[in-house]
């Protein structure tokens, strides 16, 4: 599902829940409850569905398996010399073993779809609100836009530096402050504050020297 146009900030941006009322994660504006998925609520039935149908698969598998030995134990005791017990205890222990087995994975799998459904409309609000406020936001930005704690917020943002590297960079400023440039998605990668300088303390004559072949990689770099 794409995000409905916000339409105060006519931003694509997913929704944040507040109680039962509904935001723009990019401007904060009021916005109409299910216009789009939402940061707080979009994955979570996958998740919890999932964590159940694991817990189900766990006490399908110790269960019947504990009662199939069970069975096998007594029947055996109580007919040593025949194999009722064999007969009866290992068609249970069997069943239990598959169908535990098939409700761990398919639980395993709904959780984990659920999971990357939530982090795909979290980071899509994300680069809705660094574009909102010009590349650059904070962990405190994100958790109050997101619906967050900042814990929650930072661990979710440093996830996406290590993984987009070419479009969210992390970076501290002069007070010691964390803070991180963002650029949206398939658009030109955003450039770091050291590579700025960098750039911006070449020598002059090195500039003129190579004029004709380095402008345009100058002018692709200064871009994004």
């Amino acid at each position: 599902m794409t995000p409905a146009t916000c339409p105060n900030c006519r931003a694509s941006a997913p929704i944040v829940y507040r109680g039962v009322l509904a935001y723009c994660t990019s401007c904060g504006a009021p916005r109409l409850p299910l216009a789009a998925k939402s940061t707080n609520l979009t994955g979570k039935p996958s998740i919890i569905g999932g964590a159940l149908t694991r817990v189900l698969g766990w006490i399908v598998l110790s269960g019947g398996v504990a009662l199939g030995l069970a069975l096998l134990g007594l029947l055996q005791a109580i007919f040593p010399a025949g194999f009722a017990g064999f007969a009866v205890g290992l068609p249970i222990i069997a069943l239990a073993v598959l169908f535990g087995t098939l409700l761990l994975r398919g639980g395993r799998s709904l959780e984990s779809s659920g999971v990357t459904e939530q982090r795909e409309t979290r980071t899509a609000a994300i680069f809705a609100l660094a574009d909102k406020r010009g590349g650059v936001v904070t962990a405190a930005d994100v958790a109050g836009a997101l619906g967050l704690s900042t814990p929650s917020a930072d661990e979710l943002l440093t996830a996406l530096a290590k993984s987009n590297p070419d479009h969210v960079v992390l970076e501290i400023d002069e007070q010691g402050g964390i803070f991180y440039r963002v650029s949206a998605r398939g658009l030109s990668r955003v450039q770091s504050f050291d590579e700025k300088l960098r750039v911006a303390s070449q020598p002059a004559d090195a500039h003129e020297a190579s004029e004709p072949s380095d402008e345009p990689a100058l002018r692709t770099r200064t871009r994004a």
